[in-house]
């Protein structure tokens, strides 16, 4: 019986230092997570980041208007999105108003013998018998 109960000692003992150790990893994250939170509460809303009034300067080699601060304003990058998309949906596919025939022209250019007869289904007119 005394085996067991040293082990058994032994085991609350190894527990004990695992809670501890987890003890301190969830302060840590804990610790972490106050920081960030700090940080992002004291950062400016998006609503008043849009606000803000910023002077602009341009950027001439694409004309893209730039802060002081070196920030592009979120009405402009929206804009910008916005164009984008419109672009890309209203852009439609030329069409051909001429006859295009679904093979390459080497096929044309191919020479048949004097008595080539075609395949009578591409004579085919819908009635009777091929």
């Amino acid at each position: 019986m005394m085996v067991q109960t040293t082990s058994l000692d032994e085991q609350i003992a190894s527990l004990t230092a695992v809670v501890g150790n987890l003890l301190k990893h969830v302060q840590t994250r804990d610790d972490q997570l106050n920081k960030l939170h700090n940080k992002f509460q004291s950062t400016p809303t998006s609503n008043e980041f849009e606000e803000q009034d910023f002077s602009v300067e341009c950027n001439t080699s694409k004309g893209i208007p730039i802060s002081t601060n070196g920030f592009v304003s979120v009405k402009h990058v929206k804009n910008t999105v916005n164009e984008a998309i419109v672009k890309t949906y209203e852009t439609r596919v030329p069409t051909f108003k001429s006859y295009m025939k679904p093979y390459a022209k080497r096929i044309e250019q191919l020479r048949m013998p004097n008595n080539y007869q075609p395949p009578k289904f591409q004579q085919f007119n819908g009635h009777g018998d091929p």
